[in-house]
C-alpha cells in the first residue's frame, strides 16, 4: 500500500470516534459517551473526566477493515493488470 493510503484507515478510526461520541453525548448514552465534571469548592478546584472506551474500540476495529478492504483492492486490482 502506498504511503498516502494509510491516511485513509486513520480517517475513518478518528471519525468514527468523534461520531460515536458526538452520538453518545448528544442522545445520553452511557456507553458511548464522555463526561467532564468540575466543581469549585473553597479548599480547591475539583475536577474529574470520564468516559467509555466502547467507541474507541469501534473505531480501531473499523480502521483495520478498511484497511483491509482496501488491501484486498489493490491486490484484486494488480491482478488484472
Amino acid at each position: 500500500m502506498r504511503k498516502k493510503e494509510y491516511w485513509i484507515p486513520l480517517c475513518a478510526s478518528l471519525v468514527s470516534m468523534g461520531l460515536l461520541y458526538t452520538i453518545g453525548n448528544v442522545f445520553e448514552i452511557p456507553f458511548l459517551s464522555w463526561t467532564l465534571y468540575k466543581e469549585n469548592p473553597s479548599e480547591g478546584i475539583v475536577f474529574e473526566a470520564g468516559g467509555s472506551l466502547v467507541p474507541v474500540f469501534i473505531g480501531v476495529v473499523l480502521g483495520f477493515i478498511t484497511e483491509r478492504i482496501m488491501k484486498r483492492k489493490q491486490r484484486d486490482n494488480s491482478n488484472i493488470e
